[in-house]
């Protein structure tokens, strides 16, 4: 058996669950939902622009939404011992990380779909369409750093008792240097900014970042797992 038919395999397991359960996307949902409706009514009052306080809206909202996913993404497998049969059939440990880290795109992808238009009818007051490829960019390489560091830091508090509690405090610190050029890459496709080079230099960094966490979580991940 390969590893893409193992991966698969795993990953295929995940949609399936989460497509009779909807617990993750349900969740994750009405909490993004929840989020920017109280932003709105928090800072409409005051301010009368706000898309130029979008960016960080959105990013911290789908942030914080993104470890919802996260910390269910092994709740099964934890609570009901399939780690164990999952550890003892002959896969690579990597192989696990990959369909894992696929999995919690998807999930966050698919709820972006949704909660982007929203945060756009809510704070958005012209119109991003003429970078709506940089947007789409932009959102990319933050799910790819969202998921990569996130996957691995999920399975190391999966076995603790305060799992729910440690992975927000282990992931926001090492997501910073992708969270501000996120959000200053976003702000500056929400106000039309004119100057390409410091978009390309927001871009490059959130790749370089996310090419870390991504081969860091993949080459650690025999060592995080069997643990």
């Amino acid at each position: 058996m390969t590893a893409i038919r193992q991966g698969w395999a795993i990953l295929r397991k995940d949609l399936l669950l989460e497509m009779r359960s909807k617990e993750v996307f349900t969740s994750q949902f009405l909490f993004v939902v929840m989020a920017m409706v109280i932003f709105y009514f928090a800072f409409s009052p005051n301010i009368k622009n706000l898309t130029t306080v979008g960016a960080g809206m959105l990013w911290v909202a789908i942030t914080f939404t993104s470890l919802l996913g996260l910390n269910r993404s092994f709740v099964h497998e934890k609570d009901e011992e399939c780690l164990d049969g999952l550890l003892l059939c002959p896969v690579d440990r990597a192989t696990i990380f990959a369909a894992k880290f696929i999995g919690n795109f998807f999930f966050l992808t698919t709820l972006e779909v949704i909660a982007v238009p929203i945060f756009a009818f809510f704070f958005l007051t012209g119109t991003f369409l003429p970078n709506l490829g940089w947007f789409l960019l932009i959102l990319l390489l933050g799910n790819v750093g969202i998921c990569g560091v996130g996957t691995l830091l999920a399975t190391i508090s999966m076995n603790t008792r305060a799992r729910d509690l440690l992975l927000p405090v282990l992931f926001l610190p090492v997501m910073v240097p992708v969270i501000i050029p996120m959000v200053l890459a976003t702000n500056y496709i929400f106000t039309q900014g004119e100057s390409m080079s410091e978009l390309s230099v927001w871009l490059y960094t959130m790749a370089i970042f996310d090419i870390m966490y991504v081969v860091a979580g993949y080459v650690l991940y025999d060592f995080v797992i069997g643990d």
